[in-house]
């Protein structure tokens, strides 16, 4: 079975690689759609997978305060990539505002997954229990999975195309 870490660090990888081919100049519309569509997906589920269970350690173990922090921080950081996600989605695709805003959340993603992966992760490796730290992976990854059946793929248009159909429509 997987380590809570091995599975963590997939997502973040996951992330990078999409976020690296929404960054790519000439993308085709579709391509694009569907990596933007795969980092939403990835990253909501990720974040909110990660925050249910780190959040349900905290609870259950009585935790030391600066763990407590660490894994604050860790949620900070992942509603500031949400809020960076949302301003990439109205961005105008293959523009240069589009390839900064990938880019920016490029770089949060890199940043946190830094963070998570040498501090918080091995924090709670040394903290948590040693049969509720096996746990976690399963707890991991059975809550992505529930948090993606949960989400919706986005619509075929982005914003920028419904605004062009509805002044068309006018």
């Amino acid at each position: 079975m997987p380590d809570f870490l091995q599975l963590v660090r997939r997502d973040h990888d996951d992330l990078e690689a999409g976020l690296r081919e929404l960054a790519r100049p000439l993308l085709p519309a579709v391509e694009l759609r569907t990596s933007l569509d795969g980092v939403r997906l990835g990253l909501t589920a990720h974040a909110e997978a990660e925050d249910i269970v780190l959040h349900g350690a905290l609870a259950h173990h009585g935790l030391p305060a600066f763990v407590q922090q660490l894994v604050g921080e860790a949620r900070r950081a992942h509603l500031e990539q949400e809020s960076a996600l949302a301003a990439l989605v109205c961005a105008r695709p293959d523009t240069s505002i589009w390839r900064t805003r990938a880019q920016h959340l490029l770089e949060l993603v890199r940043r946190h997954a830094s963070h998570e992966e040498q501090t918080v992760i091995p924090a709670l490796r040394e903290h948590v229990p040693v049969a509720a730290y096996a746990k976690l992976a399963g707890s991991f990854a059975t809550e992505r999975m529930r948090q993606l059946a949960l989400l919706q793929p986005s619509a075929v248009y982005l914003v920028d195309d419904i605004a062009v159909r509805l002044a068309q429509a006018s």
